[in-house]
């Protein structure tokens, strides 16, 4: 009859760790594969309760990475001190403890039982093991029965344990894969926004190279033929109005032959030593008579004696007035700008936020595009041009924005690019 219990109990634990080990290798989830093993504890042990305790070695603390039964919800927000309780016990010292009274255990803590209302009876605790490394401890608690827990099923629970501690290492090296996957596929998918966005900038300037100088002898003429015919009409004569609106479109024209040879002549980048304080000095120079004018409040917030930096003094200044220009345009009510400039590790880094109208966020990805404007005038090559001289410097740019509510330019210039 002994021999038949015993067989019994041993189909019993076999088919508990079988369960077990399948459950546990269904789901490369880390939640997943606790709650699957220690509710296969929990129905062969019948246990209350049970928690899955996780040391954290950097913190030094141990956290409550799974708890089930009635107070699960209130002690999966808990953390233990090392060597706090009987799991902190077992975690440092790399052993199982089987506990039948915890009223007669002096490494029982009861902090989680005076918070939660639950009484804690008796429990299994034993220690989470990978590569001869305590990592944590599972804890099952409370025979329905009301009965002590057994050697036997504290060798169930240790058998459990190892295969829920390779289990638990296979899952977190899981989720580091697929975190540094999702990291490099989005950094992967950045560079090639980049590379194809400097693409169609360097193959638009081989084109308008041409194009500009064919385009503009032919405006020049029309511009110039309608100016004498002008002169040489009577001031009421009704071609007049008609003169004014091609001499108009003529000159917007002009200014936009203009804007794209200059976008083409970035390509080309003549980087040498500069001093940031004076080139950004210079540039609010350029700018305080207009910013006064349209009731403009200017912000500086400059660190003094930035390090020399290696740029086209030229071109860096036409990007942030080309950003400076924008957000005069967008507070044409007035509002405040604020320019702000501080040195890094090897870049300085320039922000230029305003309070203005802002940009939808549905057109933030294409605003780099050229002739991508929201403006009734100009070719919208502004944000472009300055596009092209942060790919030259080996920079970066930030935008920032909600439509109502302002927008935030950030460039991080290097120290000293490569040429």
């Amino acid at each position: 009859m002994m021999k038949e219990i015993d067989n019994d109990i041993y189909r019993r634990e076999l088919s508990a760790l079988l369960k077990s080990s399948a459950l546990i290798n269904s789901s490369l989830q880390i939640s997943d594969v606790l709650d699957f093993a220690m509710k296969a504890a929990e129905e062969f042990m019948e246990a209350e309760a049970s928690s899955v305790f996780e040391l954290d070695a950097e913190k030094r603390e141990i956290f409550v990475r799974l708890a089930r039964g009635e107070k699960g919800g209130f002690i999966k927000a808990r953390s233990l001190k090392p060597g706090e309780g009987i799991a902190g016990w077992v975690i440092q010292n790399g052993e199982p403890v089987v506990v039948e009274d915890v009223q007669k255990e002096s490494r029982f803590s009861d902090r989680f039982d005076r918070e939660t209302g639950f009484r804690t009876r008796s429990l299994i605790c034993v220690p989470l093991i990978i590569r001869k490394k305590t990592i944590g401890a599972l804890q099952v608690i409370n025979k329905k029965t009301g009965g002590p827990f057994t050697d036997k099923d504290a060798e169930l629970l240790t058998a459990l344990a190892q295969h829920i501690a390779v289990a638990l290492d296979n899952a977190k090296l899981y989720q580091r894969l697929e975190e540094n996957f999702k990291l490099t596929a989005e950094e992967l998918k950045i560079t090639q926004q980049k590379l194809i966005r400097s693409e169609r900038l360097a193959a638009m300037a081989n084109l308008v190279q041409g194009v500009a100088h064919e385009v503009r002898n032919p405006i020049m003429s029309i511009g110039g033929f309608a100016a004498r015919m002008k002169t040489g009409l009577r001031k009421d004569h009704k071609f007049h109005k008609y003169l004014d609106i091609i001499l108009n479109e003529t000159s917007r024209l002009e200014k936009l032959v203009q804007d794209v040879k200059e976008l083409a002549e970035m390509q080309n980048v003549y980087l040498q030593p500069d001093n940031i304080n004076n080139l950004l000095s210079k540039v609010i120079d350029d700018f305080s008579p207009i910013i006064y004018q349209q009731s403009i409040h200017l912000e500086e917030d400059i660190e003094d004696s930035l390090p020399t930096i290696t740029l086209d003094r030229a071109q860096i200044s036409r990007a942030l007035k080309n950003i400076i220009q924008n957000s005069i345009e967008a507070m044409p009510k007035g509002g405040t700008i604020k320019l702000k400039a501080r040195a890094a590790d090897s870049y300085i880094q320039i922000v230029v936020e305003d309070s203005g109208m802002g940009i939808d966020e549905d057109k933030i990805d294409s605003i780099h595009d050229p002739f991508v404007t929201s403006k009734t005038t100009g070719a919208g090559l502004g944000l472009t041009m300055v596009y092209q001289i942060l790919m030259n410097h080996q920079a970066e740019i930030h935008i920032k924005s909600r439509g109502g509510k302002g927008t935030i330019v950030t460039l991080d210039l290097p120290l000293n690019p490569v040429r």
